[in-house]
């Protein structure tokens, strides 16, 4: 039956660099038939002994699904599979629409924002997605990547030569679940690009709410400047109005005080003028009494004394009314600043009240600006907040995207491919049961530098462990998780197992024409490098060559 997809494969065994010699396919089924036999029951008190019925080199399926410029890659066998955690995104639609309708006017739009603050904070939910069959371990992909790299296509005409293992999974069926993933990566940008589309419809309905408040806030200032403007004028001419009613009191007042001052200044000279003449004469009537009391020791003083005691007292009189006067001024003038005080307060309290109009107005603008502006910082916290968590969320889902990515491989492949991964299949039958052991790729050891470090000891080992050295895995990591299983396939799936042997069986190396000079040529190479000694090529070449 032909076979109409493309099949690449890899060879089984390639050879450490530097190796002396080359490891020929005789060698290297050699090596299987040692490893084979090595692991063969001999027989004991309670086991009979197993005989090597088959030993077969098959293909392990891996299809190859392009996606893009990528492939995935799906276990023909179905023995992989993966899980990962679909996180759900909040309702966008419900976001969006909640926005819209509250577009009205800023303060219900505040309302929605606020009721959305703790929305994008995290996922509404989780679900669990599974990936049967699809390589997702990276140390496989990385495994998978030098295979492709060294991978071969086939010849269309030798595609169904291949003997394959028994494919679990159909081309369809590989198809169908790479799809899975697909979808699985498609719903995930779909999800990135509905919270892109959130924050653009939070910023258009931002700005658009911010725009209309400016516009307010354009259309209050000018309204205020207009009247302050206005009412500064009126106020300015009423202040300059009590200004001037305010001097003419006060010069009313002062003219007033003024004349009363005046009066009182005058008479205190007048007083002064006559203490200072009365001052002169008693002096003079003081000096006139001394001389006479000089001249005439004996002569009466009476009349003298008269006039001294007169002036003194008439002086005393004055200075009492000098000091009167003084207190008279004294009080005019504080009387006089008192009034002017009294009418300064009057009028600073009516230009207070002419300019409490204009403060009042300025306060009003002030408290609508603040408010308005206040609504437009509430709409950038509020706004900032969402589309911040947003973003959160939306490079969380680019991790999980970038994640599916990572489970495709950079190969570009034009279609459906199949890519066959060689291993040897050894079946050992005894009176009891069926067994079988697989052997994965290899690489083939160099020889000389390793039996030099252990030459003394090297025979200590067993076979298997000798042929251990020389054979290493190739492929470790799938070595592990994909061919030491296909053991654990065969033991609990009877149909897969049934059909593996008859594969198997019909490939059965044992049966070729030529297999016994292949053994023949590739023990003598193995015992030439010095894997197995004398006895054992001897063996090895009686029992499986017939020599």
């Amino acid at each position: 039956m032909s076979v109409d997809y493309p099949i690449f494969t890899v060879p089984y065994l390639t050879e450490e660099a530097g190796r002396e010699y080359p490891c020929t396919s005789e060698m290297e089924r050699a090596a299987i038939l040692c490893l084979s036999e090595a692991k063969r029951k001999k027989g004991g008190f309670l086991s009979g002994a197993e005989k090597i019925s088959c030993i077969a080199r098959l293909y392990y399926p891996f299809w190859i699904v392009p996606w893009n410029d990528k492939c995935i890659v799906v276990d023909g066998l179905d023995m992989i599979s993966s899980n990962i955690r679909h996180y759900e995104a909040p309702d966008v639609l419900e976001f969006t629409e909640a926005l819209r309708r509250s577009s009205s006017s800023p303060k219900p739009f505040i309302n929605t924002l606020k009721r959305h603050i703790q929305t994008f904070q995290k996922f509404k939910s989780s679900r669990k997605v599974a990936f049967r069959g699809i390589i997702f371990d990276e140390s496989l992909l990385r495994s998978f990547s030098s295979i492709l790299n060294e991978a071969e296509e086939v010849e269309a005409d030798d595609r169904s030569r291949l003997p394959f293992a028994p494919t679990l999974i159909s081309r369809e069926e590989a198809e169908d679940r790479s799809k899975h993933l697909i979808e699985e990566w498609n719903l995930l940008n779909d999800e990135v690009e509905s919270l892109h589309y959130a924050i653009e419809v939070l910023n258009l309905e931002s700005e658009h709410h911010k725009e209309k408040i400016s516009i307010e806030i354009n259309e209050i200032r000018r309204e205020y400047d207009e009247r302050i403007s206005k009412t500064r004028k009126l106020v300015d001419k009423s202040i300059k109005g009590l200004t001037r009613e305010m001097e003419r009191e006060k010069s009313r007042v002062e003219r007033d005080f003024r004349r009363r001052l005046d009066r009182l200044e005058r008479e205190r000279s007048r007083v002064e003028d006559r203490i200072e003449t009365l001052s002169i004469s008693l002096r003079r009537a003081v000096e006139a009494r001394r001389r006479q009391k000089s001249r005439y020791p004996k002569r009466s003083t009476t009349r003298i004394d008269s006039r001294i005691s007169k002036y003194r007292d008439n002086i005393q009189v004055l200075k009492r009314r000098l000091t009167e006067l003084k207190r008279m001024e004294d009080d005019a003038r504080r009387e006089m600043q008192r009034r002017i005080r009294e009418i300064e307060e009057k009028y600073q309290g009516a230009i207070n009240e002419e300019l409490e109009k204009l403060r009042v107005l300025e306060e009003a603008r002030r408290r609508e600006l603040s408010e308005k502006s206040e609504l437009i910082s509430q709409i950038d916290q509020l706004s900032s907040s969402i589309e911040s968590h947003i973003r959160g969320l939306m490079e969380r889902k680019a991790d999980e995207m970038e994640s599916l990515e990572r489970r495709a491989l950079p190969f570009r492949f034009e279609g459906t491919s199949l890519v066959g991964i060689p291993f040897y299949m050894s079946v050992f039958e005894s009176s009891r049961r069926v067994r079988v052991e697989v052997y994965p790729p290899m690489i083939a050891k160099g020889y000389k530098g390793l039996l030099q470090r252990i030459k003394r000891v090297f025979f200590s080992f067993s076979l298997e462990s000798r042929i251990g050295l020389l054979l290493n895995q190739r492929y470790p990591d799938l070595s592990k998780e994909v061919f030491f299983k296909v053991k654990d396939i065969i033991s609990s799936n009877i149909s897969f197992k049934s059909r593996i042997l008859e594969v198997g069986r019909a490939n059965n190396l044992l049966n070729s024409p030529d297999f016994a000079n292949s053994i023949v040529k590739g023990v003598v190479e193995l015992e030439r490098e010095g894997w197995i000694n004398g006895d054992e090529a001897h063996r090895l070449i009686r029992m499986y060559a017939g020599g």
